[in-house]
């Protein structure tokens, strides 16, 4: 199916004549009647119902006209956005980030994208990972930072780097600590009662990561508390309530001012990919490549400066409809 052939198509159906669309088009009224011909054939329905007076459009050729109107102006849109140069006049571009990753990056991201992109006016989401999923889906946001995308169908990811979970405590839980903040000495969860969690609920992919990573263990997490915000999740373990599973990300504040301590996890080890996501069934604008390459720069250049502690994926693998 060509270009041409679907804007014969919307002539014919606009004017119900194909002598009338051939005198507009300035084509033999024969060729494009072939034309029709070969694009009826091709998609193997009737497209119109000929009369004396003209033609008609079937129901299917009603259908086919919202499509070829829709296919028309995206090329249109995808010629303009390739061809225009890097000057961006109100352009939008909405970006969905877990808190973890909002906290240490999404004001950095804004402040340059409007140095590098003065004509972009980037908007923020944080949210938990399920709901960022869900708007990038609907279509809803351009690009996205997930975690899991083991069950994708309809999106596509370019996993960036992959994190460590540690297991967070209040002030001086776990003794001596590296550069990061990190306790020398690791620990394991083999003992639950050692270790009371305050974790999301189910509803947030943290705990689904952990739930997964945890149910062949032959001892059970010792799960004390449940909610889904990051900030009273943190406030509880500084008080001494409990402790919890949690990325350098979400606490490298409150290490430097020691609010809080981490130590890693050796029984078992918590690793997870961190990916950049898109829905390739929306509209892609030169502004939201330019940000979503800016995106990856900027956590890639975090990883780097020991501002992360993530290990960065070297050969980005993109993932499309991942089963």
């Amino acid at each position: 199916m060509e270009e041409r052939q679907l804007k014969c198509f919307l002539a014919i159906a606009e004017l119900g004549s194909v002598t009338r669309a051939a005198d507009r088009l300035d084509i033999a009224q024969p060729s494009l009647s072939q034309m029709l011909l070969r694009l009826e054939d091709e998609l193997s329905i009737k497209l119109f119902e000929r009369t004396s007076r003209g033609v008609l459009l079937t129901e299917p050729g009603r259908i086919f006209r919202e499509h070829a109107s829709t296919i028309l102006r995206e090329m249109s849109r995808a010629r303009e956005e390739i061809r225009n140069d890097d000057v961006f006049i109100h352009e939008k571009v909405s970006i969905g980030l877990p808190s973890s990753v909002s906290t240490l990056i999404g004001a950095r991201l804004i402040v340059e994208a409007k140095k590098q992109f003065p004509g972009i006016s980037i908007n923020v989401s944080e949210a938990m990972s399920g709901h960022i999923r869900r708007w990038l889906e609907e279509g809803s946001l351009d690009v996205g930072v997930l975690y899991n995308v083991q069950d994708m169908r309809a999106l596509s990811a370019t996993q960036v780097a992959v994190e460590e979970l540690f297991l967070v405590g209040p002030p001086r839980a776990f003794g001596p600590t590296d550069d990061y903040g990190i306790a020398v000495e690791p620990v394991s969860l083999a003992e639950p009662d050692k270790y009371p969690l305050i974790l999301p609920t189910q509803q947030h992919g943290l705990r689904r990561f952990v739930d997964d990573k945890t149910r062949h263990n032959a001892f059970e997490l010792n799960v004390a508390f449940e909610l889904d915000s990051l900030l009273h999740i943190k406030t509880l373990v500084a008080q001494g309530l409990g402790y919890s599973l949690l990325a350098h990300a979400a606490i490298l504040t409150e290490l430097r001012e020691q609010k809080l301590s981490a130590a890693r996890i050796v029984k078992p080890v918590f690793r997870r990919g961190i990916f950049v996501v898109r829905n390739p069934a929306q509209i892609v604008t030169r502004a939201s490549v330019r940000v979503n390459d800016l995106l990856i720069t900027l956590m890639s250049d975090l990883i780097r400066q020991g501002e992360w502690l993530a290990t960065r994926v070297s050969n980005s693998s993109s993932l499309t409809g991942v089963p």
